[in-house]
């Protein structure tokens, strides 16, 4: 599921970057390229497939690189059924800081956090203008806050439901920080190409 994935990628790609000497990045970034069409950015929402081109161009312990990229961008606690995220990596928490300080994706992210719901019910919900609302909503979509998670009829159309991939958002402020924290479904957490080495290692 692209939702959490898309997300994660707002950071990642820059603190995989940083652990790659130049020449090296160069090989990944060409053969990503020529191979797949993809920059690292795209490619961190296909991460084993990144992962095996990194390890093909550059000497590492493919499983300790995946894991210190991954730690350094959030830290993940097994709640019950789901998964509670802490986001560490401060380019993720500024943009989560962002949509949060726009009035009307705010409200928009409010009325779905419990459950999907189809586009229109969404601006019922938030009472926001329809104009503003579809372009605020595609703009969650594409940075993975929110997902599309099927479709369903609406007279003779076809329309898609919306999901949050948070249930639950915590902004916690703290001595000399802001700690910004989330509840992850178990459905989302788990469909997540880069959350595989994290659920390994949660078990």
């Amino acid at each position: 599921m692209p939702g959490l994935d898309k997300l994660i990628s707002i950071s990642l790609p820059t603190r995989i970057k940083k652990k790659i000497d130049v020449d090296a990045l160069k090989k990944i970034e060409r053969e990503l390229f020529l191979e797949h069409g993809m920059s690292i950015k795209l490619a961190t929402e296909h991460f084993p497939t990144l992962l095996k081109i990194i390890k093909k161009n550059y000497e590492l312990d493919i499983e300790n690189f995946e894991k210190e990229c991954l730690r350094e961008t959030i830290q993940v606690k097994k709640v019950k059924e789901n998964y509670h995220i802490t986001i560490l990596d401060s380019k993720l928490i500024h943009f989560i800081l962002d949509i949060f300080g726009d009035d009307e994706t705010r409200k928009i992210i409010i009325s779905i956090l419990k459950s999907e719901h189809t586009i229109p019910e969404i601006l019922r919900e938030s009472k926001i203008p329809k104009t503003s609302g579809y372009r605020k909503i595609e703009n969650l979509l594409i940075n993975g806050f929110f997902i599309e998670t099927g479709k369903v009829l609406s007279g003779s159309k076809k329309i898609s439901k919306i999901q949050c991939v948070f249930q639950e958002i915590l902004m916690d402020a703290k001595k000399e920080k802001l700690v910004v924290s989330g509840v992850v479904p178990k459905n989302i957490f788990e469909k997540s190409t880069t959350m595989k080495s994290i659920i390994k290692n949660l078990d």
